[in-house]
């Protein structure tokens, strides 16, 4: 993971967490074409909830990186020094030949059971976190994927339970023409479970503030995620996010979890 692809006209890295009062996303975006490099935060404490963002002269600067095992940054109220342990657990959506042949508008790639060590500042806030569950992706591409809903959460009702998910619509090598395309990743009791979308089915009703997810899965329970948006922080190009989000978690319409305020929902509008 994080290995740049220097062919690419758009990356993005970006590493999410919660813990207690304080939520963070930071995103190093490099847009090869116009040659920005821009770092991107977003946050919620008890200081203030704010989305701010800055170009940057190169795009891994020594003060404000992402690697594998650390990251270090600060703008603005905010400054962050954690280390990370990426885990052995990866997701790479992907229906062959799709990735191999670079249809979509982004590749992408995920360690959804990341663990941070260290702390967070904003304002006169000071968080210390110790092996506090996050995610840390990279995605990259010839251009932003048209639309998309992007759900991960890590602090549920109960232990050892874990999720992420996409629902999306991409053009296909860039054309005019659009296929959708889904994933659903869920961890709990130390078992995982992947499924994508075809095979499987997937669709989306209802707006940012309140809507639901419904994963038919071939010859298993049919599984379903209500969100309820609270808090979002607009990251310009048609992308709100927030990561107080309240996540219920259903299968065949029994819940199994539940996040109160700590699920991170993001919604990419159509043009």
């Amino acid at each position: 993971m994080l290995t740049p692809h220097p062919w690419s006209n758009i990356e993005y890295w970006f590493f999410k967490v919660n813990d207690g009062p304080i939520a963070l996303i930071v995103d190093w975006i490099e847009r090869r074409q116009s040659k920005e490099h821009v770092l991107r935060v977003s946050i919620h404490s008890p200081h203030k909830r704010e989305v701010i963002s800055e170009r940057l002269k190169s795009f891994m600067p020594s003060d404000n990186f992402l690697s594998q095992k650390k990251t270090i940054g600060h703008f603005g109220d905010v400054s962050w020094d954690l280390d990370i342990e990426l885990g052995s657990e990866k997701i790479k959506p992907d229906i062959f030949p799709a990735g191999l042949l670079r249809l979509p508008d982004t590749l992408y790639e995920s360690a959804p059971l990341a663990k941070f060590t260290g702390w967070i500042r904003h304002g006169n806030e000071k968080i210390f976190l110790d092996r506090v569950y996050g995610a840390v992706t990279q995605y990259w591409g010839r251009q932003l994927i048209q639309e998309w809903w992007w759900l991960s959460a890590h602090k549920f009702d109960q232990e050892n339970f874990a999720m992420e998910c996409s629902v999306l619509r991409t053009s296909l090598w860039g054309t005019s023409l659009q296929m959708p395309l889904a994933y659903l990743y869920l961890y709990r009791n130390e078992k995982r479970n992947f499924w994508m979308a075809p095979p499987n089915f997937a669709n989306v009703q209802g707006s940012p503030d309140k809507f639901i997810i419904e994963f038919n899965l071939l010859g298993r329970k049919k599984i379903a995620l209500v969100g309820t948006g609270h808090e979002y922080g607009d990251f310009g190009e048609r992308i709100i996010n927030t990561l107080t989000g309240d996540l219920e978690i259903f299968e065949d319409n029994q819940q199994i979890a539940y996040a109160k305020g700590t699920a991170g929902l993001e919604r990419r509008t159509p043009k």
